[in-house]
């Protein structure tokens, strides 16, 4: 009898699927693009057959669109859709932070966690926003958020959060790098999120992540016009606006 010890391995299907939602949360491929069995293929050097899975997957998932005599494209999502993500991930990424306190992080999260505030604080310090340090940053942010949520000790809790990044724009690897005071302003609620952690103060940690996150949604509706222009000028204006998620 064959074991199921490899039912959980990821096929060529869903690594084809998961490579496309990363092109699609990036802005690599930009809303209204009209999406193509072959030319995706051909792109991403595969057969048709993984790219066809994936787009229905997608279409299931809500981030592609598909008529009978238009094939599939890209959705696209308006700012309430967007700004309705957040609310949900304020709510839900400040009840990990509660259960986090509460509960006591351990040793090892907590110096992770020291250790990305360390490496916000080493961008900032310039004074000023330099290109060259965005993607650091950002990846330093996925980090914090991702301590957080993995370490609650609730896997349904985990699960809802990711679905909540998987809009464009509404994760946790969206960071706006337009202004130095936004990106202090982010960095100091990690730094009182964190204390609050420390200290097992699990309400304050609560709606100190809930504000923080919150606040990132109000920057992206302050800035929508301008990060929907970059949208249209192509994926590396994107990036230089507010990065390119991994």
């Amino acid at each position: 009898m064959q074991s199921d010890a490899n039912n959980d391995t990821p096929t060529l299907a869903d690594s084809t699927a998961a490579s496309l939602r990363g092109m699609i949360l990036s802005g690599a491929l930009r809303p209204g693009q009209r999406l193509t069995e072959t030319a995706l293929a051909e792109e991403m050097q595969v057969s048709r057959t993984p790219v066809v899975a994936a787009l229905k997957a997608l279409n299931e998932q809500g981030l592609v669109r598909y008529a009978a005599n238009r094939g599939y494209w890209v959705r696209e999502f308006s700012l309430d859709e967007v700004l309705e993500a957040y609310e949900l991930r304020a709510t839900l990424e400040g009840m990990a932070c509660r259960l986090v306190a509460e509960r006591g992080a351990n040793g090892r999260d907590i110096d992770a966690m020291e250790r990305c505030v360390a490496i916000g604080e080493a961008v900032l310090e310039p004074g000023e926003l330099r290109s060259g340090d965005h993607q650091r940053y950002q990846a330093m942010n996925v980090d914090f958020h991702s301590l957080i949520v993995r370490g609650c000790g609730n896997r349904q809790l985990a699960e809802f959060v990711r679905k909540t990044h998987d809009l464009p724009l509404a994760s946790n690897r969206v960071v706006f790098w337009r202004s130095h005071d936004i990106v202090r302003r982010s960095h100091d609620a990690h730094v009182r999120v964190l204390d609050a952690i420390k200290q097992r103060q699990g309400t304050r940690a609560e709606m100190l992540m809930r504000e923080h996150v919150y606040e990132a949604g109000q920057v992206l509706r302050r800035h929508w016009s301008e990060i929907l222009e970059a949208a249209r000028l192509g994926p590396a204006a994107v990036t230089r606006v507010v990065g390119e998620p991994d």
